[in-house]
């Protein structure tokens, strides 16, 4: 494998198959398609993405994680449009309903931006795992919202590209020609979101993980709740990378931290 393929392969993401509960989710949605236009490799250009739009009030932007997709956040969706949310949610590139088929974290900021241009402005972004540091880098780019709240966050790209190559078991030689096209491709603002953060001290940032995650390590949300000037990181134990997108604790303490006027 040389070091091209395996980045190509590391930027592929997986496909699951959808949970009934999640098409019924979408059935109920507001739904359109859009196109994103940012060249580059990897970053979703010329993509098409499935946008999904549900209740009515402020606007809350969803962001799922690598592999996922909009409706990750089913149980999330219907407690927040009763608590009068408008919530907003699409399907990364290369994933879910969207078409592609490679996606990284500028990507995902692609859409965003363009979801945000198109459905915005948002008062909050919800962000999980990688959809976190998406969302980060997002706000780089200028995406303005009032508050984040973070599940499970990805902080560094890098430790997951390092852990990706040791399974491959690629040799020292390819292994540094990866890392040097990586480097080239994409920029420290696109993959820690520790190096943005301090530049963000006018959002309020709420952060959950579990301690025990064993897809993320606890350390990334605290990576980045040290970084961010104005966040608060909770530990939400037992409900491990995946289960706290349908934990009541952590979908009550996310209504209540939008709701709070000042964070």
């Amino acid at each position: 494998m040389t070091a091209k393929e395996a980045l190509v392969a590391f930027l592929t993401p997986p496909k699951w198959p959808e949970f009934a509960r999640e098409a019924e989710l979408r059935a109920t949605s507001i739904s359109t398609r859009m196109r994103l236009g940012e060249p580059g490799f990897a970053r979703g250009g010329g993509d098409e993405i499935a946008v999904y739009v549900w209740g009515h009030g402020p606007s809350v932007l969803l962001v799922h994680g690598w592999g996922g997709r909009a409706t990750n956040f089913a149980a999330f969706v219907s407690p927040m449009v009763a608590a009068g949310f408008r919530v907003v949610a699409f399907d990364a590139p290369a994933h879910g309903q969207s078409s592609g088929t490679l996606s990284s974290a500028p990507a995902i900021a692609a859409g965003i931006r363009a979801v945000e241009a198109r459905e915005g402005p948002f008062d909050a972004i919800v962000g999980h795992s990688l959809g976190a540091l998406a969302s980060t880098c997002a706000q780089s780019r200028g995406v303005n919202v009032r508050k984040v709240v973070f599940l499970g966050a990805c902080c560094w790209v890098e430790p997951l590209l390092v852990n990706f190559v040791e399974q491959l078991g690629l040799p020292d030689e390819t292994r540094n020609e990866l890392f040097q096209i990586s480097a080239a491709e994409f920029g420290l603002d696109e993959i820690s979101a520790e190096a943005i953060a301090p530049r963000l001290g006018g959002t309020a940032a709420m952060l959950m993980h579990d301690p025990d995650d064993s897809e993320m390590p606890y350390g990334h949300s605290v990576a980045i709740a040290g970084a961010w000037p104005k966040a608060l990181l909770l530990p939400a134990p037992g409900v491990g990378h995946r289960r706290i997108l349908r934990s009541r604790e952590t979908i009550t303490r996310t209504i209540e931290h939008l709701e709070r006027e000042n964070s």
